[in-house]
């Protein structure tokens, strides 16, 4: 069995999918990938933010950018985790992009349109009149 670092080396540099038979820390290694592309993510993101003035990822860089990105890869390393409890994902650092890139995207627009639904005005009720009968 090879290490936690030696797997993640090998998913990350090398390119090789890393499977629970090699590696009894496959689960948290991909975890740690999932984190370690949403820090990429976010950086990216500033980049072009400094560069071209807008945000992808609909952030407002500035003061809250280290904050964005320790959260952005909490909730990468946690979904990474739950995806790879259920089998939802081979050990690769594919699957690693698409959860660090989709996974907090979808859950931010997830979070917009709840927000949004909540701060609509309900439609006012119209009286009914009662007949009586």
């Amino acid at each position: 069995m090879e290490s936690y670092c030696d797997g993640l080396i090998r998913m990350l540099l090398k390119l090789e999918v890393v499977t629970p038979l090699e590696n009894e820390n496959s689960v948290v290694i991909f975890a740690t990938g999932c984190a370690i592309i949403g820090i990429v993510a976010v950086a990216l993101d500033l980049s072009l933010y400094v560069v071209r003035g807008q945000s992808i990822l609909k952030l407002e860089h500035g003061k809250n950018t280290i904050i964005f990105l320790f959260a952005w890869a909490i909730g990468s390393f946690i979904m990474g985790y739950i995806g790879q409890l259920a089998k939802l994902f081979q050990v690769s650092l594919f699957a690693c992009a698409l959860v660090g890139f989709t996974w907090p995207f979808l859950c931010t627009k997830l979070l917009q349109v709840l927000m949004e639904k909540e701060s609509e005005v309900e439609p006012e009720q119209i009286p009914v009149d009662e007949v009586s009968g």
